[in-house]
Parts: structure tokens; sequence; C-alpha cells
């Protein structure tokens, strides 16, 4: 108990001396009560500017990328990595051999079917189930090609998507796996169509095997099916040659950032061929924290550096967009945190500034000049969270106490919009919870 007294008083004690640090004893000055020793500052007209910094990658806005969803051969190529290149300039030549060796054997195949349908049109009533168990066992072998094509499809398209979904890859990839997933859905469709058309078939034919009008004209309209089936795969191969040879021109001015395949070697799908980019127009991709995002919006100016930009180089920008939806993102330590995309545009693009590198970003979230100002270090709070300052009288011999308003705050300085405060009034530095309103004083040097 004793020992609880002693730390009591001793800390009494500290307190009382803590407060008359301040505290100047009056000797022989005119009136009574104690003269605090202060320090002041001048109320003046200045800038109110605070910064948000944010670390991101420079990337570029405009691209072309160019996918072959099929492995074709590059014969010969006319352009590297960094390479300048024009719309319309060539970038490789493909062998499209194979794929014209299948384009003239669909179409042979339609040929022979357009002679069967002739010949069921012209048969006589006595139909054979053979050629139709032959069609039925080719059929259901194109069907299980082609189902196997889709899975490895839907497979694909559900990778690119969940890499999409989290920022890995771009749009155009998803969209190339999307492309895929239905052409290889059309095609399933129509092999399965093929053989139930070919069942159809051979079952009228096994119940009727007669002179019948009717199963004659099955026959003729299975055939009429396969036709149409063939003439989608001709098709299909006709856009695919016409779209891969088109593909090996560069659809805009910029520079080949990749190249992803030698001469002699096959495209690898998923994988773009090229990549084309201009270099002239590019941006930075910011993630911001919850706390600091509410504070941004587009419009704001942006300093930007970076190790690959010289300290002489003076590099600006402004906030172009703050994404409405927020994402999870993966910090260093493997942790999970909630941000918001923010992208920063250039005020202009210098040499220094290339795709890939990371810069550092200063974004002014308030900037006003010209205005009243008051240091932080001027102010005091009271119990119900009202901001007051002590002002020095003009005599500098006593303080009074004022309660401000204050409008934007920075780091360091506040607006003074209420409080009757003027350019020149001198403050108290750090109030002392001990001053009291008219309190005299002593200004230290």
């Amino acid at each position: 108990m004793k020992k609880k007294i002693i730390i009591g008083v001793s800390l009494a004690v500290v307190i009382v001396a803590l407060i008359a640090v301040g505290v100047v004893k009056n000797a022989g000055s005119v009136g009574s009560g104690a003269v605090f020793a202060v320090q002041t500052g001048e109320i003046k007209k200045g800038d109110v500017s605070s910064f948000i910094s944010a670390n991101g990658t420079v990337s570029e806005i405009e691209k072309s990328e160019v996918y072959i969803d099929n492995p074709v051969k590059v014969t010969k190529l006319y352009v590297k990595q960094n390479d300048t290149v024009k719309k319309g300039q060539k970038l490789a030549d493909i062998d499209v051999d194979d794929l014209n060796t299948q384009l003239e054997t669909q179409k042979l195949q339609k040929k022979s079917q357009e002679l069967l349908l002739k010949k069921a049109k012209t048969a006589d009533t006595t139909i054979s189930t053979l050629n139709h168990q032959n069609e039925i066992t080719a059929a259901e072998k194109d069907v299980a090609s082609k189902q196997r094509a889709y899975e490895q499809a839907l497979k694909n398209r559900n990778e690119k998507k969940a890499l999409f979904d989290a920022d890995a890859i771009s749009k155009v990839e998803l969209d190339s796996a999307e492309n895929t997933l239905r052409d290889a859905e059309d095609m399933l469709g129509v092999s399965k169509l093929t053989l139930q058309a070919k069942k159809d078939a051979q079952n009228e034919t096994s119940k009727t095997n007669s002179k019948s009008k009717a199963a004659q004209q099955i026959d003729i309209e299975s055939q009429q099916v396969a036709i149409q089936t063939t003439e989608v795969a001709i098709k299909d191969l006709e856009n695919k040659i016409k779209k891969y040879k088109a593909a090996m021109f560069s659809t805009m001015d910029g520079v080949v950032s990749q190249v992803n395949v030698a001469e002699g070697s096959y495209t690898m799908a998923g994988q773009p061929v090229f990549v084309v980019i201009n270099p002239d127009k590019l941006e930075v991709k910011l993630s911001i924290n919850e706390f600091n995002a509410k504070l941004m919006k587009p419009g704001q100016a942006v300093e930007i550096s970076g190790d690959s930009i010289p300290d002489t180089e003076k590099v600006t920008g402004k906030v172009k967009s703050v994404a409405p939806m927020a994402k999870a993102n993966t910090t260093n330590t493997g942790s999970s945190e909630t941000v918001i995309p923010v992208v920063i545009s250039f005020d202009s693009v210098t040499p220094s500034i290339k795709p890939g590198i990371t810069v550092s970003c200063d974004i002014k979230t308030v900037d006003i000049s010209n205005v009243l100002t008051v240091d932080l270090d001027m102010l005091g709070q009271d119990k119900d969270d009202s901001k007051y300052v002590f002002v020095i009288s003009p005599d500098k011999k006593t303080m009074q106490k004022k309660k401000i308003e204050l409008g934007t705050t920075s780091d360091m300085k506040a607006e003074l919009v209420g409080g009757g405060l003027k350019e020149g009034d001198l403050v108290v530095m750090n109030p002392n919870p001990a001053y009291k309103d008219g309190a005299r004083i002593k200004i230290k040097d």
C-alpha cells in the first residue's frame, strides 16, 4: 500500500514539473499570475498540398497481339524484337499446306457426297444398310474426335478465364480462347447431328427395307446433312487460312515487343506469335489501398519518378481512372489485401519511359494555393473535438484562446476558413493543455 502511495506522489510531482516547464515566475512585473514562456508562429497565406505515393508498372495502351489457334510452321521471319513496323507491314510467312490439303480433302468429300446424293435420288427402292453402318462408324469416330477437341477447348477457356480474372492475361487472349471454344462447340454439334442422322437413316432402312418412297427420302436428306456438314468444314478451313495469312501483317504502327517463334518452328496455341505496341501511348497501373483510394479522383496531378528516369527529368501525369470495384491483391509476404486499381496517364512520354519499368507515383490529393493557413502544430483540441489556437495580443503580453474552423488539410498545414484570424497574426506553437485564455506570456527568442 505504501508503495502505491509513493508512486502516486511521484507521478503528481512529475506532472507538476512538466506543467511548470513553460512557466516563468512573475518577478517584479505588473499584475499577478504565472507568465508562460512560449514560441510563436505567424499566420500566413500559402499552399496546402498532400500526396499519396504508390509504385506501379508502366504498360502500353495500344497493342496488337497475333494468335494462331492451330500450330502452323513459320517459314520466314521479317521482323525481330524491338523492330519498328508500319501498319500493313509483313511480319512472317507461314506454311498452310496442311490446311490446304485438309481443304482439298473436304472439297473432294463434298463431291463424293453429292454423287451419293444423286445416286440416292435415282436409286431403286431397295436400300442397303451397309453404307449407313459405315457412315455411322465414321460419324461416331468424328463425334469422339470433336468431343475431345471441345473438352480441350473448354478446359483452355476456363484456364484463360481464371487468368484473366486475376489480371494475368489480356482480354485478347481470353477472346481467342472463347472463339476456339465456340468453334469446337459448333463442330461438335454438327458432328452429333450427322451421327444422329446416320442412325435415324439406318433405323428407318432396317424397318422398311422396301421400295418405300419415304425411306428413299430419308436417305436423300441424310446425304444432304452430310453435304452441309462438309460445307461447314470447308468454310471453317477457308476462314482459318484467310485469317492466319492476314495475321502475318501488322495491324498498327508501332514496335515489335515480342516474337515468340523462330524460323522453321511451329506456333503455339494460347501464346501470341507477335506483340506490337505503340511506345508513345503508355500508362501506369497502380493498386491503391482502401484508405487512400477514397482520396483519389480522375484529374489529380501526379509526379512520376523511377530508377530509369534521370533526376533532371521531370515526368508528370494525371489520374486517368479509379476503378469502380475493388479486387484482392497478394502482397510480397503472401498475404491478401483489398485494393482499388488506379490508372495514371502521362502528360508526355519521354525516351526514358518504357513499358515494363517500375515507377513511383506521387499523387497530389490536396492542392490549393494562396489561402490563409495554420500549421498543425499550432492547434489545440477541446473535449468536443473542436480546434483552437492561442493568439498573441498586439502588445505581446497575453494570449487569447480562439476557436477556429479548418478546411482542406494536408500533412503539415490546414486551410483556415473560420475563427477571425488574419494574415500576420502571431499564434502560440505547440500549445500546452495548462495554457488559459488571457494568460500572460513571454515570447522565447
